[in-house]
């Protein structure tokens, strides 16, 4: 039975940062407008709790400046984090290690933007300090499927044989998402339920600082990040305080788009890593050596898909563009999704009446870009691993001592003007731009 304090009542399955975002973006706007309709959330998590575990969550412009609309500075501020400015910032050193005698380096990389790095518990704890009494959030409440009624509500059916009912359906439950692939099956458009297989393997640790610090002092990757480069492979190392981060991949180009038969996230040991960078730089080895275990994730993308929306039904985040991880936008990306759903809906104008336009009108300002910047992300990856179709250096009638320094650096260049974007971003201009679609909305249902 409807509320009538509560003009819509919001599903939201899954608890990570998109989720939580949209919790946050529908409190922070319904809050500016006090006597406005409220709208009822129910955030419905599969695990018995929300989860922390994940990489950190990199902050350019656009997603900085719609945390700021969120009341986030001060929160960032108070945790001892520097805030983000315009301007350029010291990035990582590219190098070409993927030989047994020393490398070089061939790019010194500029950062468009300052960007703000935060680890996942803290953006997590600071979203859900923002989210009001409206909001509700239920763990252990798998989603198994859902139907549309005949008057327009969605009903939720979960794996413990529970239900819920509500009038707009999120679904920001990740790459894997089972509310993507009820949608896309109602459709009967198969091919976009499950995600694919980007042909790369992320094997991902870290270890203390002094423990490369007792053999090797001077070792660069102490205080600098690098990214080393090489055919079909490329490792970051990055200091994150006493410790150091490493990310080794390894991709197989020929199985991109493929259906991955194997477990989606594995342990271990440290010798198969070993193993697989034995012939690259002597300088490489401490570092992927004094990492114990790595956790082997097989990163899956899901495919453009021909819209985020189907009725009641919206699709957030990774559900929706979940991308290779080669420029660092993932997150910010569901951050931006949740800030412009978030406005329309609490949005004075917005009425169960329209609410199907509204959502449509989110599909229209959201897949675009995203699907862009998706594809932005997949060509760093190429470019990282000499696979990009215009620095292909593994040619031995052209590239029999592999590629000049001088063709390094022109893809250097590249990588380079590749992160230009993220330097760009005006929130507001584009909610300006929004807003105005949504008065035409409500135009065309008075008249």
């Amino acid at each position: 039975m409807s509320d009538p304090q509560y003009k819509l009542r919001v599903a939201i399955v899954g608890c990570g940062i998109g989720g939580l975002a949209l919790a946050a973006s529908l409190s922070t706007f319904l809050k500016q407008n006090p006597d406005a309709p409220r709208i009822a959330v129910d955030m419905y998590e599969a695990k018995p709790e929300v989860s922390t575990i994940g990489a950190g969550v990199a902050i350019w412009k656009r997603s900085w400046q719609v945390l700021q609309d969120l009341g986030f500075e001060e929160d960032i501020v108070k945790k001892g984090f520097k805030v983000p400015k315009d301007g350029e910032s010291r990035g990582p050193i590219f190098r070409k290690s993927d030989q047994p005698s020393e490398g070089f380096d061939f790019h010194d990389h500029m950062m468009p933007y300052g960007p703000l790095g935060l680890h996942r518990p803290t953006l997590l704890e600071i979203l859900q300090s923002k989210i009001s009494d409206d909001c509700k959030i239920h763990t252990s409440k798998r989603l198994e499927g859902y139907d549309t009624l005949e008057n327009g509500v969605v009903n939720l059916i979960f794996s413990d044989g529970s239900t819920a009912t509500a009038d707009i359906l999120v679904a920001a439950d990740g790459v894997h998402s089972s509310t993507r692939a009820s949608l896309f099956k109602t459709l009967g458009e198969e091919q976009y339920i499950q995600p694919v297989f980007s042909g790369t393997i992320a094997y991902r640790g870290g270890f203390p600082k002094s423990k490369l610090a007792e053999a090797f002092p001077d070792h660069w990757a102490m205080n600098h990040p690098k990214v080393w480069c090489g055919k079909n492979m490329h490792v970051v190392s990055h200091p994150l305080g006493p410790s150091i981060g490493m990310i080794c991949y390894v991709s197989i180009p020929e199985a991109e788009g493929a259906i991955y038969d194997g477990p989606l996230v594995r342990e271990v040991p440290n010798e198969e890593v070993v193993r697989l960078f034995e012939n690259w730089e002597p300088d490489l080895h401490p570092l992927i050596k004094s990492v114990e275990s790595y956790s082997a994730w097989a990163i899956h993308v899901v495919k453009p898909l021909p819209t985020y929306v189907s009725g009641p039904v919206v699709l957030l985040g990774d559900a929706a563009h979940a991308m290779t991880p080669h420029q660092g936008v993932g997150g910010g990306q569901a951050i931006v999704d949740a800030h412009i759903l978030g406005r329309l809906l609490a949005h004075p104008l917005t009425s169960k009446s329209n609410v199907s336009a509204v959502l449509d009108l989110y599909d229209s300002l959201r897949r675009p870009p995203t699907e862009e910047v998706t594809e932005k992300s997949r060509i760093n990856g190429l470019m990282y691993e000499f696979n990009h179709p215009d620095f292909l250096f593994n040619d031995l009638a052209t590239h029999p001592d592999g590629p000049t320094r001088a063709e390094l650096e022109a893809l250097g260049k590249a990588v380079g003007k590749s992160f230009e974007w993220l330097a760009e971003g005006d929130v507001q201009a584009d909610w300006v731009a929004a807003e105005a679609k949504l008065m035409l909305i409500a135009q065309a249902e008075d008249q």
